[in-house]
């Protein structure tokens, strides 16, 4: 038998891990469990946000006109960030408008990008993402699983809680380091 072919199953598992898929595959309870335990919105808030999540991608992926495969939506308070990469301007406003529309959200933060995105362009910012997520969750005082890392075409956003200006001034500079000289966009605030 041919060695690629014994090779390729690990080769996904790896991807998988790398990419963050792994623990939605082999831990999403314990993980989902464990962020709940160190995130310090209220339980009401946490499943108020998820449910604003849950429906602006749903209403995405419902809509003609709007690519919702390459688009994130980080809800904190019922602020709703935009994440990610679309084909034009009118999709960036349909997106910023569907989620205007849902109850509960209080603002619309919308950090989309206008160009394509290629499979060299995805793998790149997967292996990125991978890369600053392994660093911070090696990182002492640093509630990792609280901070979403997303990676768009080169650009890096950072969306999350965070209990101090220490420990925020610590992710930045972490991601600054690991990224070199790509773009960061800073979505984290300060919590209890």
């Amino acid at each position: 038998m041919n060695t690629r072919y014994l090779l390729f199953p690990f080769a996904v598992a790896t991807l998988l891990m790398l990419t963050g898929c792994g623990a939605a595959v082999v831990g999403g309870a314990a993980y989902g469990g464990y962020k709940g335990a160190t995130d310090k919105r209220s339980i009401g808030t946490m499943v108020d946000d998820s449910v604003i999540s849950t429906t602006v991608k749903s209403k995405m992926i419902a809509d003609e006109f709007i690519k919702a495969r390459h688009i994130d939506v980080d809800v904190l308070n019922g602020v709703v960030y935009l994440i990610g990469v679309v084909d034009s301007s009118f999709q960036r406003r349909m997106a910023a408008d569907i989620a205007r529309g849902v109850e509960g959200v209080r603002r619309v933060e919308n950090q989309l990008v206008i160009g394509e995105t290629s499979a060299g362009k995805l793998f790149d910012d997967t292996f990125l993402t991978s890369k600053i997520k392994t660093e911070l969750l090696k990182t002492p005082d640093i509630r990792s699983t609280n901070i979403d890392v997303d990676t768009n075409n080169n650009v890096v956003t950072l969306t999350g809680i965070v209990k101090s200006q220490m420990e925020k001034d610590k992710i930045l500079n972490i991601v600054r380091r690991v990224s070199g000289d790509r773009k960061i966009v800073d979505n984290l605030t300060l919590g209890n």
